[in-house]
């Protein structure tokens, strides 16, 4: 059994991260921390009955490896003495995710400490770096939002099918993308009949986005994202339209992501025909609620041929493949487990 640590358990992230390690066969919760006196589940109800206590960060002993969820700018002045201690780290903020001082000090409006941190953290998407991963004491994990656009464009990407300056992409998230904090806008009767864009430019994903596809080719990549809440609770879904450098038919567009993602466990891509002569086409494509509470992303795509377009649908939950159940699968592979262990449920269905 591993120990490891959530520090930062009284939001939704650390929430579920928590509940991941209670029901791992491999892992034990050594301690998971809040600064407020609060019972657990005062803060996370599906947790009461749990017998787990919050404890302050002053009380916290030595652990295999921790779980951060914390505000960004915080991480980056704890991580240091927990590899030095030996304990394995994965951040579930942003605070190592770019691997450019300057965009990220202007993105996050702060001085970065620990950089040289930074240099060594490794980007946890585990379909891309696996290997990396398995040697790593510190891991970035992803922003959910880049998890999906990365997933959803690798293969294209990576055998140069489209044009790299021109892709468009819109992001619906549920709210609880935003976290437990309370703001007027996400409050139920000002979103619940609602659409809200939000930073609709220069996102601070975006980076994380054109950084980590970048590496997948020598063109500059350009993302034209952007985000905004719609009135559900988890889960992301990514339209993304890019213009391909030629002519491409359905199924070598199909044999392309097969070929990138056959052994992924976690990454499912649509291969449900369209119905003949029906109205609405639904099928082809990647629904949220189907991948709510899981590690798994669903990508669909089509295309325009009288446009020379393609679209892109990527599906995952925010709080799921785009946070912790991530972290939990790159565990596994630090501590050289099954990656797939404890993380195999399926989504709910109807949600």
């Amino acid at each position: 059994m591993y120990k490891i640590g959530v520090y930062g358990a009284s939001g939704y992230m650390g929430g579920e991260a928590v509940k991941l390690i209670l029901e791992h066969p491999q892992f034990e919760l050594a301690w998971a921390t809040s600064r407020s006196k609060k019972p657990i589940a005062y803060f996370h109800r599906n947790l009461l009955g749990s017998r787990l206590r919050l404890v302050h960060p002053d009380e916290i002993g030595h652990c295999d490896a921790v779980l951060f969820s914390l505000p960004s700018g915080n991480v980056m002045q704890l991580a240091p003495g927990f590899i030095k201690q030996g304990t394995k780290v994965i951040d579930l903020g942003a605070d190592f995710r770019l691997k450019d001082k300057a965009d990220w000090e202007r993105v996050y409006g702060k001085k970065h400490s620990s950089w040289e941190m930074t240099e060594q953290a490794v980007y946890g998407i585990a379909e891309l770096y696996r290997n990396e991963i398995k040697q790593a004491k510190l891991i970035a994990n992803p922003g959910c939002f880049s998890s999906s656009v990365i997933l959803a464009l690798a293969p294209l990407i990576k055998h140069d099918v489209i044009e790299t300056e021109t892709i468009v992409v819109d992001g619906l998230s549920g709210t609880a993308g935003a976290g437990a904090e309370l703001d007027r806008a996400l409050h139920h009767p000002e979103l619940g009949n609602n659409i809200l864009p939000y930073n609709v430019v220069d996102h601070r994903h975006i980076y994380e986005m054109e950084q980590e596809l970048g590496y997948l080719t020598c063109e500059k990549v350009c993302i034209h994202f952007t985000p905004a809440y719609v009135p559900i609770t988890r889960g992301i879904l990514c339209v993304i339209h890019v213009f391909p450098k030629k002519n491409i038919e359905p199924t070598m567009l199909f044999d392309l992501y097969q070929e990138l993602y056959k052994d992924e466990y976690f990454i499912k891509i649509m291969d449900m025909e369209k119905q003949d002569k029906a109205s609405w086409q639904y099928l082809p494509y990647p629904w949220v609620a189907a991948v709510s509470g899981t590690n798994y992303c669903h990508i669909g795509f089509d295309i325009d041929q009288r446009r020379n377009s393609l679209v892109i649908f990527s599906v995952l939950d925010s709080v799921g493949k785009g946070g912790a159940h991530a972290a939990v699968q790159n565990l596994n592979i630090m501590f050289g487990l099954d990656e797939t262990l404890g993380l195999t449920r399926y989504g709910s269905h109807p949600y």
